[in-house]
């Protein structure tokens, strides 16, 4: 049920990943003018809803390099398979602990979301409507 969730979410918002990838700018602009008409149209404080499009910006990051990650796990994997060695868990144990790292704080800016969206007495069907937020400070 949740991984549903997430997959819906994660539908949603792969148009904008892929905006923010060729017009980061542009989506930056679009993406606070976005922030402050929801703002005036829920009556909240526009600080707490760039928080959370900044959050869900990280949470696509982290996406990305858990799907950069699986990939390093899959070639490992192939090339093991291949030159037909062991497959010993200890081969993966770096990419293991990365993952699980990642999933952290997935999770940690998960619940960040879910608190302030809490706070400010936000349905999810608001939250679902901020979109991601680089910072434009951050990005490089």
């Amino acid at each position: 049920m949740a991984d549903d969730r997430w997959k819906k979410l994660w539908d949603d918002l792969k148009p904008q990943v892929s905006s923010f990838a060729q017009k980061a700018g542009e989506t930056a602009k679009k993406a606070g003018e976005a922030i402050s008409d929801m703002a005036k149209t829920l009556g909240k404080e526009s600080a707490k809803l760039a928080k959370i499009g900044k959050l869900k910006a990280d949470i696509l990051i982290l996406e990305g390099n858990r799907t950069d990650t699986f990939k390093k796990m899959g070639e490992r994997l192939y090339d093991a398979l291949k030159n037909e060695e062991p497959l010993l868990k200890e081969k993966f144990d770096d990419l293991l602990k990365e993952l699980t790292d990642i999933e952290t704080k997935i999770s940690d800016k998960q619940k960040e979301i879910e608190e302030i969206a809490k706070e400010e007495k936000l349905e999810p069907e608001d939250v679902s409507k901020i979109p991601a937020v680089v910072d434009e400070e951050k990005k490089d």
